[in-house]
C-alpha cells in the first residue's frame, strides 16, 4: 500500500497524476501516460452502453476489490520471516482491520479476498524466493521523464530480479488485450535498471480473475525491449502535448 510519505510525493494536475522525485521537476505517472496516450474508445463505448451511473458503480467496486486483493498480497509478502501458514494468518487478520478502517464493504472484501486466494491456492507465490521491495517508487529521465510505483520486485530461484505487477479481471485475458500492462512492466524495468544499475531478469503480470482463474504473463528481456520502445514513444509525445498545459 502506498505510504503517507509516498503519497506526499504525488500531485494531481488537471486530472493527471505527477510524482515529485526531488529533481526540481514533476514527472507524470506511468498510468497517467498510458491512460492519456492509448486508445480508450472501447471503454468509452462501454460507458455509453451501460450508462454513466452504472459504469461508475462497477468501476468503483472493481477498484475497491482490487485494492483489497493488493493489500492482502502485500500483508502476505511483507512477513518473509514467518512460515507460510503464519503469513496467511497475518494477512487474514490485517485485511479485516484494513477494510474496517477504509470503509470498504463486505462484498468488496469477499471478492478481493477470493482474488488473493486464486494466487495462493495455485501455489503461485511459491515462485518468489525473496521479496526485494513492495510498492517502490521508481523514476526515469528518459524522453522527458516519468515515474511510478511498482507492486513488487522479487528474486526468483534462479537468482533473477523480477518486476511484478498484480491485476484483476472478471474473466481471463488474452495477451493482445493487455499491451498497456506490458508497457507498464517495461517502464518499471527501465526505471529500476536506471536507478539501481541492476538489470532485471524479466517481468511478470499476475492476473486474478473472478471466475477463479489465475494467469501469469511472463516477459523476457527481448519482449521488454519491444514494449519499452513503445512506451518511451508515448512518454515523448505526452511531454510534447501536455508540457505547457
Amino acid at each position: 500500500m502506498a505510504t503517507a510519505e509516498s503519497l506526499q510525493r504525488t500531485v494531481t494536475i488537471q486530472g493527471k497524476r505527477y510524482y515529485d522525485v526531488g529533481v526540481n521537476k514533476l514527472f507524470p505517472s506511468v498510468t497517467t501516460i498510458l491512460g492519456k496516450m492509448t486508445d480508450k474508445s472501447g471503454l468509452d463505448e462501454w460507458k455509453k452502453r451501460v450508462g454513466e451511473e452504472e459504469a461508475d458503480r462497477i468501476s468503483k467496486f472493481s477498484a475497491n476489490r482490487g485494492t483489497v486483493m493488493h493489500q492482502m498480497i502485500e500483508y502476505f509478502l511483507e512477513k518473509q520471516d514467518l512460515e507460510k501458514s503464519e503469513r496467511l494468518k497475518y494477512a487474514q487478520s490485517k485485511i479485516i482491520e484494513f477494510i474496517k478502517s477504509e470503509g470498504y464493504t463486505e462484498d468488496e472484501l469477499n471478492v478481493g479476498r477470493k482474488l488473493f486466494y486464486n494466487f495462493y491456492n495455485a501455489g503461485i507465490f511459491d515462485r518468489i524466493k525473496r521479496v526485494l521491495s513492495l510498492e517502490e517508487t521508481l523514476w526515469s529521465l528518459q524522453m522527458g521523464g516519468y515515474a511510478g510505483r511498482v507492486d513488487t520486485i522479487y528474486e526468483d530461484f534462479d537468482g533473477n530480479v523480477i518486476i511484478l505487477d498484480f491485476k484483476t479481471s472478471k474473466k481471463p485475458k488474452k495477451a493482445e488485450w493487455i499491451e498497456s500492462y506490458f508497457m507498464q512492466i517495461s517502464a518499471y524495468f527501465i526505471a529500476y535498471w536506471e536507478r539501481t544499475g541492476i538489470k532485471p531478469g524479466g517481468g511478470e503480470i499476475w492476473i486474478s480473475c473472478e471466475d477463479g482463474t489465475p494467469q501469469i504473463f511472463n516477459m523476457d528481456v527481448n519482449m521488454i525491449k519491444k514494449f519499452s520502445a513503445k512506451f518511451l514513444c508515448l512518454v515523448k509525445e505526452f511531454h510534447k502535448r501536455y508540457e505547457n498545459s
